[in-house]
């Protein structure tokens, strides 16, 4: 471990015996470094070439006397603490010099060493703690500097952000499908600006099918999955027959593209009247509530979408569901489900079902009764997308 910097002295004296009386009492009373000038200009090239901690110096001396060269030298090293000796005629000249060359002290002649070494002293700690201090408003003036680039950054990315939310949104269907006898409706809330759910109609060859899918992970990858899965559904649809086809192409293409580790969970249904031919790969249990009260559990399972690429339609459950006036269908994510609350509780095992059998006539009030009941269950820490489709008992 190297040995700590002692602190160099400069003093200055044309009189070699006030000098050799400061080089003794340095060297006995103290470990600092002490350099010696008898004139201005010889203190001068020391100080202009080398770092000092203190400069001592006479007021009297040929040519440029002390309150000059302390100005100087103030010019040349600011921080340097710099104390001038005078004799007791030379008082009046060292008040002036505290003000024009900003004097740390003076001290007149012959002065005790007990008080020399304290003036020194403390005048090299003042120094040290301005260093200290001088150097934590600098870091702190470059701390502030990073925080207002940062907060610069952010605020342009929090602005990006919302831009690439609404594009985000603007892929959801402006307009839900009318398809009677069938009333739909649909939910999205996102548990970030960004999210990775995502739910769409395509009207074709084929008949209305929709498609509800859950992206894994959050944030930007998320919402840019999500919208590549909006182009391979509508490029897909018109090329497969049934849902459970629908998704095996659509395994095939994404696998193509997305990256590995992305995958979606998702459910694809064609519907044709109340008749409803629905394909999962891999999102949770459908519910459907009967007009009599009754809750029944779709049990459909299914390979995710992108997981592995050679899935093809096999890899897919597929069943078909017939609606009775009054039934309900409910397809949702599984951010809807896995909301807790304090006591660790997901919604879906406490009260997901209750809500759903208290029943409702229309498919918005079902779906906002349901989020309500979530949000008061706990805090959305996923994304949560919904739709329900409701066989009304009358059309009127």
């Amino acid at each position: 471990m190297s040995k700590p910097r002692q602190p160099v002295i400069l003093a200055v004296d044309d009189d070699e015996l006030i000098l050799g009386a400061l080089r003794a009492f340095f060297t006995i009373e103290t470990e600092y470094e002490l350099l010696t000038a008898s004139d201005a200009a010889a203190a001068l090239d020391i100080v202009s070439t080398q770092p000092i901690d203190l400069i001592l110096s006479d007021f009297l001396m040929p040519g440029t006397n002390g309150v000059e060269l302390l100005k100087q030298v103030r010019e040349l090293q600011p921080d340097v603490p710099r104390i001038l000796l005078t004799g007791f005629a030379d008082k009046e000249n060292a008040i002036r010099g505290i003000n024009e060359a900003g004097l740390y002290y003076y001290l007149e002649k012959p002065w005790a060493n007990d008080h020399l070494l304290l003036v020194i002293r403390n005048a090299l700690s003042q120094s040290d703690l301005r260093r200290r201090l001088t150097a934590k408003a600098r870091e702190l003036d470059r701390l502030i500097h990073e925080h207002e680039n940062l907060r610069n950054r952010h605020q342009g990315l929090e602005r990006e952000l919302e831009m690439a939310a609404r594009v985000q949104r603007s892929l959801l269907p402006s307009r839900l499908p009318e398809m009677p006898p069938l009333k739909i409706a649909g939910a999205y809330e996102p548990s970030e600006l960004l999210g990775g759910d995502f739910f769409d109609f395509h009207h074709g060859d084929q008949g209305c099918t929709l498609l509800i899918a859950d992206v894994s992970g959050h944030g930007p990858p998320a919402a840019l999955a999500a919208s590549l899965l909006k182009a391979v559904f509508h490029e897909a649809t018109d090329q497969c027959s049934d849902p459970k086809s629908l998704l095996g192409e659509m395994n095939r293409r994404l696998s193509r593209f997305l990256p590995s580790g992305l995958y979606a969970v998702a459910a694809a249904a064609r519907l044709d009247g109340p008749r409803i031919e629905l394909a999962s790969a891999g999102i949770p249990y459908p519910l459907l509530l009967r007009a009599s009260g009754n809750l029944e559990t779709v049990a459909l399972t299914g390979m995710p979408l992108a997981l592995l690429s050679e899935a093809e339609g096999d890899a897919y459950d597929a069943r078909t569901v017939e609606l009775e006036p009054g039934d309900t269908l409910l397809l949702a994510t599984d951010g809807l489900g896995e909301v807790r609350n304090r006591a660790d509780e997901q919604f879906e095992d406490v009260k997901l079902a209750q809500v759903m059998a208290a029943g409702s006539a229309d498919p918005q009030q079902l779906l906002d009764r349901l989020l309500a009941a979530a949000h008061e269950h706990g805090d959305f820490h996923d994304d949560v997308t919904a739709l329900a489709l409701s066989y009304p008992l009358s059309n009127a």
